[in-house]
């Protein structure tokens, strides 16, 4: 791993991205509201030290809200197919935190399962994630207890961290982290020496809440399909699906086909198990017909099902879900509280 000096501020840094014709995403307001999205100009982003984090992931930037994956036409029994092609566009994804950077590597795994979505890897390759270290934390932030810190780099091809001086220090992770630096070489300067251990990422992650038991976790959702506890928690659930919008690693998604008088698109769409309809068979039959067994679906396949499957746990601890659920349905302190009764 290579190690740099920044010489310039975050803002330059940007601004000599851009002046070499890179696509840079990086947090910026839309209306009051911070995500991530094109800039053209660096004092469009945020400064990371504004800001703990985005309201929405940049996952939409791998796995888009919604994308065409097969077009037609047809005129009378004649019917023409084409695949559509994903874009192929180089990108850098700037700002991300560590809990966004290492979401990617858990997707990663779904996306390369028993089919390989040509959509989602395309964009992965071409799309390099520069990540800064948090400077701020809040009550929802609970990413130690899923194996980050204030700090990772995991999932990052190159991080940020500012050592006691409030200068940026550049972690090089990859190829594509690499690449990154060379093309503005000029802004950076290697370090040889031994960086220091910085407190302020040390005493962000003492302040996080204490940190969960995966192992339990799972054990205890191993033993309890039927606990009359899911009853008690999905009570105040509305199945509103924010949750599973804002989070960076949930990835379910629907298929429709879209007309308009002889041609059509068949469109992927994000879906959510919160919703109804998402197991709705055509019989009329639903497996989930009530909002408990929607809501023990996302435990299960955050704490088990993903586990079973990948040994990872599909969350990153980036607190949105928290955050953003109307009736502060919080879902560290429901699998804290799970694994404390003697139900199992």
């Amino acid at each position: 791993m290579k190690i740099y000096k920044l010489k310039t501020g975050y803002t330059e840094f940007l601004g000599a991205l851009l002046q070499k014709g890179k696509n840079v995403i990086a947090p910026r307001f839309a209306g009051r509201t911070l995500l991530f999205g094109k800039i053209d100009k660096a004092e469009e982003a945020v400064l990371p030290e504004k800001y703990i984090n985005t309201v929405r992931s940049a996952k939409e930037f791998m796995f888009p809200v919604t994308e065409a994956v097969v077009e037609f036409s047809f005129r009378n029994k004649d019917v023409k197919i084409h695949d559509a092609h994903p874009e192929e566009d180089e990108k850098l994804i700037v700002g991300l935190r560590p809990c966004d950077a290492a979401a990617f590597t858990i997707t990663d795994d779904i996306f390369n399962y028993e089919y390989k979505d040509e959509f989602y890897l395309t964009r992965r390759r071409n799309a390099a994630l520069i990540t800064f270290a948090c400077e701020s934390i809040d009550e929802a932030c609970f990413c130690t207890s899923v194996g980050l810190k204030p700090d990772s780099i995991q999932g990052s091809d190159i991080l940020f961290k500012k050592n006691s001086a409030g200068t940026y220090i550049a972690y090089v992770n990859s190829e594509k982290g690499q690449k990154v630096i060379d093309s503005v070489k000029e802004l950076f300067e290697e370090v040889i020496e031994v960086v220091e251990d910085i407190p302020l990422y040390r005493d962000l992650e003492n302040k996080m809440r204490s940190p969960l038991d995966t192992v339990k976790i799972k054990e205890w959702l191993d033993k309890n399909f039927e606990s009359p506890l899911w009853d008690e928690y999905s009570s105040r659930c509305l199945g509103c699906g924010s949750c599973a919008y804002l989070c960076p690693t949930c990835h379910c998604f629907d298929i429709v086909d879209e007309t308009k008088y002889s041609q059509g698109l068949r469109r992927k769409n994000w879906d959510a198990c919160q919703f109804p309809l998402f197991t709705l068979h055509a019989s009329g039959h639903n497996p989930r017909d009530v909002q408990s067994k929607r809501y023990r679906q996302r435990v299960m396949h955050k704490f088990k099902y993903y586990s079973d499957r990948f040994n990872k746990t599909l969350c990153t601890g980036c607190g949105r879900c928290v955050r953003s659920c109307p009736v502060n349905l919080d879902i560290y302190q429901v699998v804290s509280e799970l694994t404390k009764e003697e139900t199992a």
